[in-house]
């Protein structure tokens, strides 16, 4: 054997090496592929997937789930995809025809590798059929979309990732199983506290701007009043912010809801005529600094309108937390 082929060199060690990796078991190193549309979804697939998984999400976080513009790398991130999660319904009308650019058979609906996150969800506000109209504004067909912003959905959507990941990496079925339940144990130890907390709030009615709410508020035993909006998706006049300031006055409501999508200035108008509040919650992962995970997306919203409504009352001028516990 030549003096460049004995044991200490550095040719014989690359050797050894390469060797070895080369027997390990490949599970090792396994590693799933996931490109979610949405932060909520991706924070979601991380806490059930792990090490084992490497996520990706088209959005930011601010923006409007219906509209997004999509980008040529959102193509090749989708290229690169062994699943793609989204909210499925009609949440993200952009959503169809990227598929259809990356040209992967099983990202397509109905592929195996498409994962439907509203599977299993109980909608809220499902419209009548035969009375959907485009004078009724932008109506989602199926119900609201929005079912996230209940915490206790994350479960559910725990549990179709876990299905999804499995049919993927079958050797982690144990692993996403468990992570799972823990998410569900997790989910239902933080909703129990957060529905005690926001108790000075029960049944108390709220306006909100765009029509994001439904879920959220059932969960926490809050009212809607009334939208800042005259129809989904149709900005406000003059005169329906007036009417709207008139309205709240009449029924002491002063809370205003609006998320990071929505005109934030408008909404002030309306807070600011009826003597009221405005309240920037997170309708999304990453929509606000700080949250960044979906445990913290209800701890900052919760304490964000108790303390909202602790200045309506004069009793604290003091904002919510910026970075929510996790």
């Amino acid at each position: 054997m030549s003096r460049d082929m004995n044991e200490s060199s550095p040719c014989r060690r690359m050797l050894t090496i390469a060797v070895v990796a080369a027997i390990m078991p490949s599970f090792a190193l396994a590693e799933v592929r996931v490109v979610t549309t949405n932060p909520t979804l991706a924070d979601l697939t991380r806490q059930i997937g792990g090490e084992q998984v490497h996520v990706e999400s088209l959005m930011r976080g601010p923006e409007n789930p219906h509209n997004v513009i999509p980008k040529p790398s959102f193509v090749m991130k989708l290229r690169k995809a062994d699943l793609f999660v989204h909210l499925g319904l009609d949440a993200e009308p952009w959503v169809p025809n990227l598929l259809r650019s990356a040209r992967q058979a099983r990202l397509l609906s109905g592929g195996t590798g498409n994962i439907d996150t509203s599977t299993g969800i109980v909608l809220l506000e499902v419209p009548s059929q035969g009375g959907l109209t485009r004078a009724l504004g932008d109506i989602h067909v199926y119900g609201n979309t929005h079912y996230v912003l209940d915490p206790l959905n994350g479960i559910v959507i725990g549990q179709t990732i876990a299905r999804a990941l499995t049919r993927v990496e079958p050797r982690h079925a144990s692993l996403f199983d468990e992570r799972a339940r823990e998410l569900e144990r997790g989910l239902r130890e933080l909703t129990e506290k957060l529905t005690q907390a926001m108790e000075p709030l029960a049944e108390a009615r709220v306006v909100t701007y765009h029509r994001t709410w439904p879920y959220f508020l059932k969960r926490f035993k809050l009212q809607k009043l009334d939208e800042v909006e005259p129809k989904p998706g149709i900005a406000p006049g003059p005169r329906h912010i007036a009417q709207l300031a008139e309205e709240m006055k009449r029924s002491g409501v002063g809370l205003v809801i609006v998320e990071t999508f929505s005109n934030q200035r408008t909404a002030q108008r309306v807070a600011d005529l009826s003597k009221g509040r405005t309240v920037l919650l997170a309708q999304e992962v990453n929509a606000v600094p700080g949250v960044e995970t979906f445990q913290a997306l209800f701890q900052y919203n919760t304490e964000a309108l108790l303390a909202a409504n602790r200045e309506l009352n004069g009793t604290s001028t003091n904002p919510p937390a910026t970075e929510p516990t996790r």
